[in-house]
């Protein structure tokens, strides 16, 4: 399975959310983490696989994202998938009918390092596709004006402290 939008990765998430059994659904993890350059890196993980999405603002209520499927569980990585602090998430991923979107809700890890660690140590060369390919599709999208000015309203927003 190669690069996948946000929107095909939210799909496959729940057909097999969808599919799995109630007793396995305890076992469905969520980790995510803030990387270096300011994007978003969250991995989901079945019993079985783990999926990572990395997104970025785009816009105050905007993002764009891609993903994949990283591959099998072991049981370190199912350690790495349960460090971090528990905080909710959330992520609405509209699809070509205008009218359906698909939401994915619960609770979360989240931790910068962990997620670093997952990045650097165990998917390097596919957390390196991610990143070109995110970047190419920012730069593409930087062409359109009104997106352009969303983005850099958002990047100034991130810079503001909250203190």
């Amino acid at each position: 399975m190669g690069i996948k939008t946000s929107a095909e990765i939210a799909q496959i998430l729940k057909k097999r959310w969808d599919k799995s059994k109630d007793s396995d659904k305890r076992d469905w993890k969520v980790l995510a983490g803030m990387n270096p350059k300011g994007r978003y890196d969250m991995f989901i993980s079945d019993p079985e696989r783990v999926w990572q999405l990395k997104t970025e603002q785009t816009g105050k209520n905007e993002a764009i994202g891609f993903g994949l499927e990283v591959g099998k569980i072991d049981d370190e990585l199912k350690k790495l998938m349960g460090m971090g602090a528990p905080v909710p998430f959330g992520l609405i991923s509209p699809q070509k009918n205008s009218n359906l979107a698909i939401v994915l809700a619960g609770v979360q890890q989240y931790s910068s390092d962990s997620t670093h660690t997952l990045c650097k140590e165990y998917i390097s060369e596919k957390q390196a596709k991610l990143d070109d390919k995110l970047d190419l599709e920012i730069e593409r999208l930087s062409g359109d004006p009104v997106l352009r000015r969303k983005y850099r309203e958002q990047k100034e927003r991130e810079s503001n402290s909250y203190l």
